[in-house]
């Protein structure tokens, strides 16, 4: 699940902040792929609101990767994609990716973006008076040896992700099929391989509207399907 479906769920069950932490893990990795929630660290009911967000994420992953809505949705990803014969290499290992993009594209497209983006940035704006911190330290930089200077770094990078994110045009960018093959082609710069040509991402783009067209279904059954998880990991219960 990308982090703006973690967003919602978490701000749905636990509040704006949450909503943000629960956003952390995703954009952590993004800022430096080492930093990622602790094994088996618990938060505490009716404690730190971004800690609750971040187990809230690690319970919803576990749920969303172990169910058709996203194993059904991810082999289609990669059948169109091998339908769509690109050159360009490894095309079809951003099976995941895309179909996790899609499925924010169609929490856009339900929600609003104008609405989203308000509430992303209220939860941001709690998040970032010092729980953020506080949460990737508990997390990652108070227990595994770092230099100071790949903290400062981790820290710089972050904050310009975050600030990227509040200003609106690279979520807003889900909700077409050529904003996610421009999503994507940062994705492949990331992992060190070859952009897609402007054939190639033509061709992406199409299988990503295709998509977008199936997703709402998706993103229905996740809302309404998935099990509501309590404040701390672990304790999920039926689905309602």
């Amino acid at each position: 699940m990308n982090f703006l479906l973690h967003r919602h769920l978490a701000a749905r069950d636990l509040g704006t902040a949450a909503g943000a932490g629960a956003m952390l893990p995703d954009l952590w990795r993004m800022a430096d792929r080492r930093v990622r929630p602790a094994p088996g660290r618990a938060a505490e009911p009716g404690g730190d609101a971004v800690l609750l967000g971040i187990a809230h994420h690690v319970e919803a992953d576990r749920w969303f990767h172990g169910d058709a809505v996203f194993t059904e949705g991810e082999r289609e990803a990669a059948e169109l994609l091998r339908a769509a014969r690109l050159s360009a290499p490894r095309s079809t290992m951003f099976a995941h990716v895309l179909w996790e993009l899609c499925l924010d594209g169609a929490l856009l497209r339900r929600e609003g973006l104008p609405g989203v983006l308000a509430s992303l940035r209220a939860g941001l704006a709690e998040a970032r008076a010092g729980a953020d911190a506080r949460a990737a330290d508990l997390h990652h930089f108070g227990r595994v040896t770092r230099t100071p200077a790949e903290r400062d770094a981790f820290d710089r990078r972050l904050g310009r992700i975050l600030d990227e994110l509040a200003r609106g045009p690279w979520i807003d960018g889900y909700q077409t099929g050529a904003g996610i093959a421009a999503r994507i082609q940062g994705v492949r710069a990331a992992v060190g391989l070859a952009p897609m040509d402007h054939d190639d991402a033509a061709r992406f783009a199409g299988v990503a509207d295709d998509l977008l067209e199936r997703a709402p279904a998706a993103v229905e059954r996740i809302l309404a399907r998935r099990p509501r998880f309590d404040a701390a990991p672990g304790t999920a219960t039926a689905p309602r």
